[in-house]
């Protein structure tokens, strides 16, 4: 079962390949353990405001209290501004 949340923000901190290496969403920190997946989306421009391109990373991570799950995360960008969000969450 997945649950999705498209218009959820999520703050990410890349690591130093660029990928995501922990995420933050709804007020809770997840560690991620590893990018199982990362394809492109082409976003319609009536969507994405002017973007044409949607990246987005199928990760495994973590809390802190050790519950793991599996994230979709996706970043636009669009000029000098980037945006994370939260596509799905997996169970």
């Amino acid at each position: 079962m997945n649950h999705r949340y498209r218009a959820e923000r999520a703050e990410v901190v890349a690591g130093e390949d660029e990928e995501p290496a922990v995420f933050r969403w709804r007020g809770r920190r997840y560690d991620v353990r590893t990018v199982v997946a990362h394809w492109v989306e082409a976003v319609p421009w009536w969507v994405g405001r002017g973007c044409g391109q949607r990246h987005v990373r199928r990760v495994e991570a973590t809390t802190h209290t050790g519950i793991a799950g599996v994230y979709d995360l996706y970043r636009v960008s669009s000029g000098q501004e980037e945006r994370w969000g939260l596509e799905r969450v997996i169970d």
